[in-house]
């Protein structure tokens, strides 16, 4: 039986990769594991494991830098240079991301995307001159600015002073000189990896939907707002490229939107951009059953994230599909708009959820063993 395992990641708990190594684990200890073919094929969509996921499949070598924290401390972290020498592959979360900061520390008017920037300098540095960079999981709301500053870029008051970090200050917001950053990057391309189309202000802006996640109470929240407003402003008129209203402009605290009219970046869905870059539509050929999985299969799963992508490439063949889940909250004909066939919570009775993320591994495995087991029934 030819089985394609593609787990997005289980959030807190366990990566894509991780997931595969479950399931694949519990299916070869159950009474089908003599009639195998198990294809690897893990899932991302920009957020968790966008950088093992891309490293793990297209090969490449992984580096570590001490960079700048969204505080300002000194963190280690991550990023990949893809077997071509030329790519970089980077997750927002590993420098810039909220599960770094305790939650006291949590203040997107303060918070800084500076540490991304530093990775990118030192990934151009190596040589890379195509960058690839998830932006799930943030725990900032400064447009990018912090990360734009670290490479080159200026945001000044009315005094001509260098606005300190965090989107709070961008309301100071007077003018901008990204003469050097150009200059410095005139040779790069940017691709952002984005899931949500949210805009950068407004209701469904990246101040009102996405900053009380990172810690902004209801009066930050409007002060974030008049900041990326006074922001998307200043960058229509200095430059001319209009952000206010740019689809996914929103996303990770605006990043998407000041990479856009810094640097030309481009907008791209994380989950279809990475299965074509890792050929997943074409290694479904001749595959009897997909498996896939996440923390949560609910309204978000139904968004265009990676769960949804890979069902729907597999129910256009004719592949059923089995998804795992820590929590399934999607109704039975979600399900099967999504192109799930069925799905399964791994949880097997009442727990908390820190005993709900600390036990998932044994939990997936053992949910895909006992799947085996109804499998070789037949």
């Amino acid at each position: 039986m030819r089985i394609a395992l593609a787990p997005n990641a289980f959030r807190g708990s366990l990566t894509a990769l991780q997931a595969v190594e479950c399931l694949a684990a519990g299916l070869r200890a159950s009474a089908l594991r003599a009639n195998l073919d198990l294809i690897h094929m893990p899932l991302a969509d920009g957020g968790d494991s966008t950088l093992d996921v891309l490293l793990h499949g297209l090969g490449g070598t992984r580096h570590t830098l001490t960079v700048s924290n969204p505080r300002g401390a000194p963190i280690s972290a991550e990023f990949g240079i893809l077997s071509d020498g030329t790519t970089a592959i980077l997750e927002l979360a590993r420098a810039s991301g909220v599960e770094l900061l305790p939650r006291a520390e949590r203040n997107p008017l303060l918070t800084t995307t500076y540490g991304s920037g530093e990775l990118i300098r030192e990934a151009y540095r190596r040589g890379c001159r195509h960058f690839l960079i998830g932006i799930g999981g943030s725990a900032t709301n400064d447009g990018g600015a912090g990360c734009l500053q670290a490479l080159g870029a200026r945001f000044l008051n009315a005094d001509g002073r260098e606005l300190p970090h965090g989107g709070g200050a961008l309301r100071h917001l007077a003018r901008v000189d990204f003469s050097a950053l150009r200059a410095a990057f005139a040779d790069a391309r940017f691709t952002i990896l984005c899931d949500v189309t949210n805009p950068l202000i407004g209701e469904q802006g990246a101040a009102r939907i996405f900053a009380p996640q990172k810690g902004a109470d209801p009066e930050m929240v409007e002060q974030l707002e008049a900041a990326l407003t006074r922001y998307a402003e200043v960058l229509e008129r200095d430059l001319g490229v209009r952000v206010a209203d740019m689809a996914g402009g929103g996303a990770a605290g605006g990043f998407g939107a000041g990479m856009v009219a810094a640097l030309g970046a481009e907008l791209a869905p994380g989950a279809p951009t990475l299965m074509a870059l890792l050929n997943y539509e074409a290694k479904l050929e001749g595959v009897d059953l997909l498996i896939t999985g996440e923390g949560k299969i609910d309204s978000q799963t139904e968004g265009g994230k990676a769960v949804q992508r890979i069902a729907a490439a597999a129910a256009a063949r004719n592949i059923p599909v089995i998804a795992f889940a820590g929590m399934v909250e999607a109704s039975p004909s979600a399900l099967t708009q999504l192109g799930i066939t069925a799905a399964w919570s791994i949880v097997p009775g009442v727990s908390t959820l820190s005993e709900a993320l600390a036990n998932a591994p044994l939990w997936l495995t053992r949910a895909a063993h006992m799947l085996g087991n109804t499998l070789a029934l037949r």
